[in-house]
């Protein structure tokens, strides 16, 4: 039996270590949603949104009560929603999310 000759293969080497420190870029300053700088659409544009009448009366309410527009009061609900229930990191990706398809 012949012993082949076999050598051993180079391994890479890294000609350029990649810089991992954090940049700021566009992207990281929309990472929160700011309610109060939301457009206001004309009514043509306004979507409808399907809900139970009992719901329907409480928006209603809530408008009558406060004096404003439903469609305000729909936001400040959002708002509410959007702070009170979700983390840091959650906020970030629904930011991303709305600011993807509001923003480009």
């Amino acid at each position: 039996m012949a012993l082949t000759n076999r050598k051993k293969k180079e391994r890479p080497v890294v000609e350029q270590i990649a810089d991992t420190s954090r940049k700021i870029v566009k992207e990281d300053i929309l990472n929160t949603i700011d309610f109060s700088d939301l457009k206001t659409s004309d009514s043509k544009k306004r979507k409808t949104i399907k809900i139970d009448p009992e719901i329907k009366s409480l928006i209603e309410i809530f408008s009558d009560f406060d004096g404003t527009k439903e469609y305000i009061t729909l936001k400040n609900m959002a708002e509410f929603y959007y702070k009170k229930n979700y983390d840091e990191r959650a906020q970030r990706i629904i930011a991303n999310i709305q600011n993807s398809k509001f923003i480009n």
